[in-house]
């Protein structure tokens, strides 16, 4: 079953700007409640003591932590999106706004990679592909991790970024209603790869819609997305 991806407005500096001490007080509230057996839970307390490290010494040391803690940030990023999309107005934590209505699936996001690699120059598929497998902090060039994790993943792109991928395709893509690429050979080659790949069960158009619409919004605020499902 595909999950719907949801677009967050978040401060342009990435995700350091969401995680702070209230948001991971409460997130630290929720993991602690489920923990049934502190003896055998060692990713739970790992993840615990994750929150306390980053609580203490800041957000931004995601990107420098000790490296018994490093295995705990995949799973504090599906606590975090967990209260952002299924949790909702129940999470403990500040709720971010919503950059967009609209709500396309993980396949539609799969789906547009095709699109955006058989048009847009590489800055650009990257920038994207941080959609499709999730990001790490830090973490400049996409893996495909993320897939082989439980769902929800997360990811993020910073102000500077959500500029950048705005103007990229805008210059490359038409707009609505089905944001094909400007070029022929391009749309040719996007329509291969979609054949070639499980992006042929989600729609491009649907994905590419909706982060239009989000880019614009975080682009006029000055403001980073975060998006999650």
């Amino acid at each position: 079953m595909s999950s719907p991806v949801s677009f967050f407005l978040i401060p342009p500096e990435g995700l350091a700007g969401v995680l702070t001490r209230a948001r991971l007080a409460a997130m630290r509230s929720t993991v602690a409640e489920g923990l049934e057996d502190p003896e055998e839970d060692d990713d739970e307390v790992l993840l615990l003591e994750l929150m306390d490290h980053l609580s203490q010494h800041g957000a931004d040391t995601l990107t420098r932590l000790p490296e018994r803690l490093e295995d705990g940030v995949w799973d504090l990023l599906d606590v975090l999106a967990d209260e952002l999309v299924h949790l909702g107005e129940d999470a403990r934590g500040e709720p971010l706004e919503l950059a967009t209505q609209l709500h396309p699936s993980e396949y539609d996001v799969q789906a547009a990679e095709a699109v955006v690699g058989a048009s847009c120059a590489e800055p650009i598929q990257r920038l994207w592909r941080f959609a499709v497998w999730g990001r790490l902090p830090g973490q400049d060039t996409p893996t495909n991790t993320g897939l082989k994790r439980a769902y929800p993943a997360l990811g993020y792109w910073t102000g500077s970024e959500v500029r950048q991928l705005r103007e990229g395709l805008r210059e490359h893509l038409e707009g609505a209603p089905d944001y094909k690429p400007h070029l022929r050979s391009a749309r040719i080659r996007s329509w291969l790869q979609r054949k070639l790949t499980l992006a042929r069960r989600g729609d491009p158009a649907r994905a590419l819609d909706a982060a239009t619409h989000a880019l614009d919004k975080a682009s006029r605020q000055g403001l980073g997305l975060l998006f999650a499902r």
